[in-house]
């Protein structure tokens, strides 16, 4: 009957540090899920301000983005598209994720619809369904891939 009962209180122990573990997490994913939405934003503002000094210091040297329209764009080409690129209007979604896939890159998941131009063009508004690659080197998270698939 002890034996038993010292069974049963290891067991419960075990379950319990297990789920104080997966708490730890859950709030250390919380943390970077916010951290990283923050600078995802910011980086909107980047683009909405034309503040290429910024918007150095968030892209990683090898980064590339690609738009909704299938455009590519290394951080050279980043950089100087930005001269020519007009933000209109933003308007995140409010639920996005967040998956850490390495203890040094996680990616982000969010919804944004927003209006812009090139060169003075038409305004177009765009719906679409964006992901971001993070890589975490020497302790800052820098921005090495951007992707967005149009969502109706």
């Amino acid at each position: 009957m002890i034996a038993r009962r010292t069974l049963l209180i290891g067991a419960a122990a075990a379950a319990l540090a297990r789920a104080s573990t997966a708490l730890a997490q859950s709030a250390d994913v919380m943390k970077l899920r916010e951290e990283l939405m923050a600078l995802e934003k910011g980086s909107w503002g980047f683009m909405r301000d034309r503040d290429v000094e910024a918007m150095k210091n968030f892209l990683g040297d090898d980064a590339l983005l690609i738009f909704g329209d299938g455009n590519r764009y290394n951080k050279r080409q980043t950089l100087e598209l930005m001269k020519d690129f007009t933000l209109h209007s933003i308007a995140y979604e409010p639920n996005f994720a967040v998956r850490q896939l390495a203890p040094d890159v996680a990616t982000l998941l969010y919804r944004v619809t927003y209006s812009s131009s090139v060169k003075g063009g038409k305004p177009e508004t765009i719906k679409v369904l964006s992901s971001s690659v993070y890589a975490r080197r020497d302790g800052k998270w820098w921005s090495v891939l951007y992707q967005e698939t149009p969502v109706k």
